[in-house]
C-alpha cells in the first residue's frame, strides 16, 4: 500500500506541474483501486478533478458505473494513461472517452488503443542509473518521464 501512495502522490505532482508551471488549464485525474470502498485507504479522496474508483463501483460484468461516468463524457484534449500493464476497468474508461487525442504505454495485446503509442524502454540495473530492474516504481516514473518528454517535445497542446 505505501507503493501506492507513492504513486498517488507522484501524480498529484504531476497534474500540479502541469497546471502551474505548462499552463494546462484543466487536469483531471482518476485512478483504479482494485479493492472495495469499505477498505480503501484513508490518503484517497474523491474530489472534482481528481479521484478514484473501486471495486464496488464496477457492475457485474466489470464496467464501471455512477460518477466514472462523468469522466468518460468529458471533453479532454488529451488522456494520458499512465499504466505499465493493462487494468480492464480503466481501459473501459479509456476506450469510451470522449478525449480527442489518447497517448500511452505500448501494450502488446492493446496495440491500437492508444493515437500514440510511447515505447516502453526497458530499465537495466547499472552503476550509472542504479535502478533496479525489479523496482517497479522507477520503471514506472522513467516511462511517465519518456510520456512527458514527447509531449513537450511534440509541442502537443
Amino acid at each position: 500500500m505505501e507503493r501506492d501512495h507513492e504513486f498517488y502522490r507522484t501524480i498529484k505532482s504531476i497534474a500540479k506541474h502541469l497546471r502551474d508551471d505548462l499552463g494546462v488549464k484543466n487536469v483531471s485525474m482518476l485512478s483504479f483501486v482494485n479493492d472495495d470502498m469499505k477498505n480503501t485507504p484513508g490518503w484517497l479522496v474523491r474530489k472534482l478533478g481528481g479521484g478514484f474508483f473501486c471495486k464496488s463501483d464496477l457492475n457485474w460484468y466489470g464496467r464501471p458505473i455512477n460518477e466514472v461516468q462523468q469522466f468518460v463524457e468529458s471533453d479532454f484534449d488529451i488522456l494520458i494513461d499512465l499504466e505499465l500493464e493493462p487494468v480492464l476497468p480503466l481501459k473501459y474508461i479509456l476506450k469510451s472517452s470522449n478525449a480527442k487525442m489518447k497517448v500511452g504505454p505500448q501494450q502488446l495485446d492493446f496495440p491500437s488503443d492508444y493515437d500514440i503509442n510511447i515505447g516502453i524502454s526497458p530499465v537495466v540495473k547499472s552503476l550509472e542509473n542504479g535502478v533496479d530492474k525489479n523496482d517497479d516504481m522507477a520503471i514506472w516514473k522513467e516511462q511517465t518521464e519518456r510520456t512527458f518528454h514527447f509531449i513537450t517535445e511534440a509541442n502537443i497542446q
